[in-house]
């Protein structure tokens, strides 16, 4: 029995080594962190160095005295090891390693990305013939990351692809044709468009081997994009309601908007849309609010208080304010450079 090849496959495969390439070298050539992604590249480090048991040992140590465990906020002096009140920088009875102990930062974040990735990188390490040194392991969960962000591309570019070949179609008829036949049965000049362009940018090579809790959003948001174009709209709404809990409260935004869309369209009912929200709503609490309550050393729910520090609070402008045209005129043509030349075509039908 022979397999018929896909004589397309070359020009998919060309475009995605192009984003891989121009991502390393975004990754090779700046190699320092920015001060964003400070939290979670040096999570990543803690848990990847110490792993979760100084906090369950902490907690542990609490005993019976769970409550005040709970409700403990300890914040460390950033200029030394003793506590703000003078005492040692400890939780509980038991002096933690970690580095937001100290320094804390503006909101808390989640530790789920860096989980993901420090894990990942905990499982190379078991089987590297030689010790990592500090630097390689920074850059491998950079470069990990990436490979993340990369494979979530690809699969856009073929979600956009396949949906260029269905869309006259029924969406009821899309969800059960095979995938992978319609690809091959497609020109792939959209999904190697798609993957050129972003490549051709500046923002998405540079932050996608960065920490940040954006890059980690952005990685779902492609996903659930994907999953729109392959006519799959309640793994579409899960993927959002999934971000907007965990990574980035803003992407609130985006579901809301999405998921209108997709109850105008009818591509999903009112009870649908519900039950999806509670369930995906529900899961995703029980993915951060256990592990960032053990790492904070307080009951919390991240993504709950910066929704709460930006918007009931409004304090997210004291960190800086840029004026109201800053997205269009230097943020869009620096992110998007000669590539913005393309943008008057995406009004003409070729």
């Amino acid at each position: 029995m022979t397999t018929r090849k896909d004589p397309n496959m070359i020009f998919r495969i060309i475009p995605a080594a192009f984003l891989l390439a121009t991502s390393l070298h975004a990754l090779t050539s700046c190699p320092h962190s920015k001060v964003e992604e400070s939290f979670n590249l040096q999570a990543t480090h803690d848990l990847y160095y110490y792993g979760l048991g100084p906090a369950l040992r902490s907690f542990i140590t609490r005993g019976e005295d769970k409550t005040s465990w709970m409700t403990q906020s300890q914040t460390c002096d950033a200029r030394s090891d003793e506590g703000s009140d003078g005492s040692t920088c400890v939780v509980g009875d038991y002096a933690l390693p970690y580095d937001h102990v100290r320094f804390p930062g503006v909101v808390p974040r989640t530790f789920a990305g860096a989980f993901v990735l420090a894990s990942m990188a905990k499982v190379i390490s078991f089987i590297s013939p030689q010790p990592m040194s500090p630097i390689f392991v920074q850059f491998l969960i950079r470069f990990l990351l990436l490979l993340l962000c990369l494979v979530a591309h690809v699969r856009l570019a073929l979600a956009l692809e396949y949906y260029s070949v269905s869309k006259p179609k029924s969406h009821h008829t899309q969800a059960k044709k095979s995938t992978s036949t319609s690809i091959q049965s497609s020109h792939p000049s959209i999904s190697a468009y798609y993957l050129l362009i972003t490549a051709s940018q500046f923002h998405i090579p540079f932050y996608s081997s960065r920490l940040l809790p954006n890059t980690f959003a952005l990685l779902l948001v492609i996903l659930a994009y994907a999953e729109w174009f392959y006519g799959r709209p309640r793994c579409t709404a899960v993927f959002l309601v999934f971000t907007t809990a965990i990574f980035r409260c803003d992407v609130l935004l985006l579901l809301f908007t999405v998921g209108l869309t997709l109850l105008l369209q009818r591509r999903l009912n009112i009870v649908e849309a519900i039950s999806i929200g509670i369930v995906t709503g529900v899961a995703s609490l029980l993915v951060t609010v256990p592990l960032d309550t053990l790492l904070w050393s307080r009951l919390i729910w991240p993504e709950f208080e910066v929704w709460w520090f930006n918007t009931v609070d409004n304090r997210s402008g004291e960190w800086g304010r840029m004026v109201w045209h800053w997205y269009f005129s230097r943020a869009l043509p620096k992110g998007m450079m000669t590539t913005a030349l393309l943008v008057p075509l995406a009004f003409v039908r070729l």
